[in-house]
């Protein structure tokens, strides 16, 4: 039988000891209902995987041993998507997938074309940690709250390259764009688009304008699949 996953912070680890609380906890012990001497997985955002066995169980939290511990993620670079708001809850499905491909950040924005201004930072959070269990992986997805488009503009100097899906681009193709560096985000839009200016204001921030293909593609299907092709031409999907 698959071993269930949980995730902690570095600071629940402890030598050999591994201390895990909150919610993590909760799932453990009251909807899964585990006791002593049960086998889990443990990870901690490190890219191990820890084989851990409950050694107890308290009020608020549970004391695992651990057994073995197994590298299994050595990821070179990190991914950062920034997407648009999307409306009907489709952002959940964005942030489901980017977690399976191994998107490291998600920053949802507002730009003039979004029509969803409502999010939830801590629903996409519980959708980010399920979607990491349910693929095995030994990373968790970081999802931030919503910002504006200026708010991300302002942050684009802290990557190496930064790719702008944009509609109106007709000559650089993702695919076949310069990527480099470490630190790669990817920003695209709502259902809307970008107004002409928005477009300006990214280039002028650094972001490299580029098309994903001849098709129209869905907002939600235009994240996944450019998050999917920068991980792959980096080695890392």
């Amino acid at each position: 039988m698959e071993l269930r996953r949980f995730f902690v912070s570095q600071e629940d680890i402890s030598g050999d000891t591994v201390t895990v609380r909150g919610e993590e906890f909760a799932h453990m012990t009251r909807v899964l209902r585990m006791k002593p001497g049960y086998k889990v997985i443990v990870c901690a955002n490190d890219g191990c995987e820890r084989l851990c066995v409950i050694r107890s169980i308290s009020g608020d939290e549970a004391l695992l041993d651990t057994q073995e511990v197994r590298r299994t993620d050595d990821k070179k670079i990190s991914l950062t998507l920034f997407a648009g708001l999307l409306k009907n809850s489709k952002l959940d499905l964005v942030v489901q997938k980017s977690v399976e491909l191994g998107v490291d950040v998600i920053v949802p924005f507002v730009s003039e074309r979004t029509a969803e201004k409502k999010f939830s930072a801590e629903r996409a959070a519980r959708i980010a940690l399920e979607a990491a269990k349910q693929c095995g992986s030994s990373r968790l997805s970081r999802v931030e709250d919503a910002v504006t488009f200026a708010e991300m503009t302002d942050r684009l100097k802290e990557f190496d390259t930064v790719l702008f899906a944009y509609e109106e681009e007709r000559g650089l193709s993702l695919s076949k764009a310069d990527i480099r560096g470490k630190n790669i985000a990817l920003i695209v839009g709502s259902e809307g688009g970008f107004a002409p200016g928005e477009a300006a204001a990214a280039q002028a921030a650094g972001a490299v304008s580029v098309t994903l293909g001849r098709r129209i593609l869905r907002a939600e299907t235009a994240s996944i699949v450019g998050c999917a092709l920068v991980l792959n031409a980096l080695g890392e999907l």
